[in-house]
């Protein structure tokens, strides 16, 4: 009698051995479907040359002793890479269009116009449903000096966020935050792609991109240098003043935010200490938050759905704000803009909410441009899962092909603190861009030009 049950468990677990295997090659069945040898595949990935998929000191399923069901960003990157392999970029150098677009984002900061209007009424004026300034705006220098060279009347603590910043009143009663330097430009950082702390250079260098790529919804920012101990602390308040000591005849101050303290402050090189200023939006624009469909986990061993879910798009598309309209195709080109910028931490976005078709604002964009040679394929998530793109913007991709990194570095050479990225930054835009297109060219091919590229939704 035991001899038989023992048969009959062997037999049962058998049985189910096979189920769960059954069940487990059923799945990878579609994300596979155009590699007929999972080994293949395995093979495939562990060789790709998306830097992305090779990172080994990050959680990783590309292993050979742990390969299990491939990442969506994965099997994405697969095909990224083939369609990199096969697109003739060179067809594109000889056009010029970009030159036209550099000139007047060129000739916007250059111009100084001395005029009657407050620089603060006029960048308030130019706020709209759909975008934070205009495209081609020659005032923009007169808005950005004042906020350089205009006095500070006060200096208070920036509370919200986790980041250490300053919020500072300006003469003529405009507020802008400051966030000081951590890093220097040659800094790479290392980690998870949302390490670090905030770059203030990548803040500033970001606003700018966004005016190249036609975006015009990053709040204005430009750097400035200040003097703490004749600028701030003289009009500082009390909570921020409390935080100021100076350490190796170096000013510091560490303020107050979720991740602040004593041992991690900012400090100038003696009393003075370079920034970036972002212009605050007027109270009358108030802002709604909400949480990013693509947001992270921020733990290594678990992952979100939507980098497992190979239909995952196909669930958010049934959300009424996703539906139809803009909101989608924003997200989109949010995407886009921060896989070039290198920011893995958008894990919510704000819109304006008194607008009924409010834009997606590019808002908190410091951690960008931390490590020049590592490309997150994870952040073009919206844009290979939906495979949805602004006609708009995928012209205007293609427009900067191989002119992207110099460009900006031109533009970024008119800024006070200039240079304000290290080469190997401006590289990687142009290196970043290349896949950013190949990602298209391949939604392109399956789906279709009259699926892919529109206005809205």
């Amino acid at each position: 009698m035991k001899l038989k049950l023992r048969i009959a468990f062997v037999l049962l677990l058998c049985f189910g051995m096979i189920v769960v295997f059954a069940f487990y090659f059923s799945y990878i069945e579609t994300p596979l479907q155009n590699h007929n040898n999972p080994e293949t595949l395995k093979q495939e990935l562990i060789k790709t040359t998306i830097p992305s998929l090779l990172n080994k000191d990050r959680r990783s399923r590309l292993s050979n002793k742990n390969f299990t069901i491939p990442s969506v960003a994965s099997v994405a990157g697969i095909k990224i890479n083939n369609k990199l392999q096969t697109l003739n970029f060179s067809a594109n150098s000889g056009k010029q269009e970009y030159i036209h677009i550099l000139k007047y984002v060129k000739e916007n900061l250059q111009s100084d116009f001395k005029m009657k209007v407050s620089p603060w009424s006029l960048a308030a004026g130019w706020v709209k449903s759909r975008e934070i300034h205009s495209e081609n705006t020659p005032e923009l220098g007169y808005v950005l000096n004042s906020m350089v060279f205009n006095k500070i009347d006060h200096a208070g603590i920036g509370y919200k966020g986790t980041q250490l910043k300053m919020m500072l009143k300006l003469e003529g009663g405009q507020e802008v935050i400051f966030k000081p330097q951590k890093y220097n430009r040659e800094y790479v950082v290392t980690g998870s792609p949302y390490a670090g702390a905030d770059r203030h250079n990548g803040e500033i260098a970001a606003f700018h991109l966004n005016r190249l790529l036609g975006l015009c919804r990053s709040p204005l920012t430009v750097g400035r240098i200040i003097n703490l101990k004749t600028e701030v602390l003289p009009v500082a308040s009390e909570s921020l003043s409390k935080t100021f000591f100076t350490r190796d005849n170096d000013t510091c101050f560490y303020g107050h935010c979720y991740y602040c303290s004593p041992a991690d402050p900012a400090c100038g090189t003696g009393d003075v200490m370079e920034g970036a200023l972002i212009l605050m939006f007027p109270e009358k624009y108030r802002l709604k938050k909400y949480r990013s469909p693509w947001q992270r986990t921020y733990k290594e061993t678990v992952t979100a759905r939507w980098e497992q879910d190979f239909n995952y798009c196909d669930q958010i598309r049934k959300i009424n704000i996703y539906k139809k309209g803009n909101r989608l195709l924003d997200l989109i080109d949010a995407a886009v803009f921060d896989y070039l910028i290198g920011n893995a931490d958008r894990h919510h976005y704000e819109v304006f909410a008194d607008f009924p078709d409010s834009i997606v604002i590019l808002l908190d964009n410091g951690k960008s441009f931390g490590n020049p040679y590592w490309d997150e394929l994870t952040i073009l998530a919206p844009l290979y899962q939906c495979c949805k793109i602004r006609r708009k913007t995928y012209e205007r991709l293609w427009t900067f092909v191989g002119h992207l990194g110099l460009s900006l570095k031109s533009i970024l050479s008119l800024d006070q603190l200039s240079p304000v990225l290290s080469q190997s930054h401006y590289e990687s835009l142009d290196r970043r861009l290349k896949t950013v297109l190949a990602a298209i060219e391949v939604c392109l091919d399956d789906n279709g030009e009259e699926k892919v590229l529109m206005d809205t939704i």
